[in-house]
């Protein structure tokens, strides 16, 4: 009977041995998931992180337009009451008065287009497909040439078609605009077979482009190309960064400039023909 007993405790025993092991076990398997979830968390939050940041310059560029449309409206304001009373003193009439107003009017109208289009193209902004930016004084969207093509390459690349067809959904909204895609490279020469220097490549890229963008429904006639090689950088080309800044595709919305006093007259007058 005492053999009994102490062989049931040795057995209770062993059984509570591997039962603890299996805790263990276990224990360390979950500390180990953990471990791992606190790291995704944090990679996640590095992201957010960044994530928030650009949403912070967005909404800082987006507040910036708002209020430069808001000056401009003042300044329209302002103006109007200036005419008016120049227009007392020196005698304007209404025409002189109304044609200073309709000025002031279309660059506060052309400001909103560009406000509008930037809103348009947010999506595409947070997701680092674009970039947009004011460049000598137009609206430009910019593409890298890595995302669009192969190293020396015109046909687009499938990432590059997705890139563009996402683009033209905003950009066929104003369809009453013209745009001009820009080719650039950067100074390394090429010269292939197919190509003799870098204006050719340049030049073949913004064709391919272009006739892409009119297969999702942008308007031929609003679509011009041009090819820049790498006369035009906007990086300096000593760093490999900087050949990849400047190996892109740009694509310009023209700005409406109206028509310039006297220049109609001058062409069709005396001093435009002989």
């Amino acid at each position: 009977m005492r053999k009994l007993a102490v062989f049931m405790l040795l057995s209770t025993l062993a059984l509570s041995g591997c039962k603890r092991k299996e805790l263990e076990a276990a224990l360390a398997e979950t500390q180990a998931k953990l471990t791992k979830t606190e790291g995704e968390l944090r990679d996640e939050q590095g992201k957010n992180k960044k994530l928030n940041e650009e949403n912070t310059s967005l909404k800082d560029k987006i507040a910036q337009l708002e209020k430069d449309v808001a000056r401009l409206g003042n300044e329209i304001k302002v103006l109007e009451e200036q005419n008016a009373d120049l227009a007392r003193k020196a005698g304007a009439t209404a025409d002189e008065l109304k044609k200073l107003r309709d000025e002031k009017a279309k660059r506060l109208a052309e400001l909103q287009v560009y406000k509008d289009l930037f809103a348009k193209l947010k999506s595409l902004i947070d997701a680092g497909t674009i970039q947009v930016e004011v460049r000598k004084g137009r609206f430009v969207v910019k593409l890298a040439s890595s995302i669009l093509f192969d190293s020396g390459k015109t046909d687009l690349k499938p990432e590059g078609q997705a890139a563009l067809g996402n683009l033209a959904s905003a950009l066929k909204s104003l369809n009453d605009r013209e745009w001009l895609v820009a080719g650039h490279t950067d100074n390394v020469p090429i010269k292939t077979a197919k190509f003799k220097n870098n204006w050719e490549l340049s030049t073949a890229r913004a064709v391919e482009v272009v006739q892409f963008l009119v297969t999702q429904g942008m308007p031929q006639g609003t679509l011009g190309a041009a090819g820049y090689g790498d006369v035009d950088p906007v990086a300096d080309n000593t760093s490999e960064d900087g050949k990849a800044k400047n190996r892109r595709i740009e694509i310009v919305l023209m700005p409406l400039l109206g028509e310039i006093p006297g220049l109609k007259e001058m062409l069709t007058g005396g001093g435009g023909q002989s």
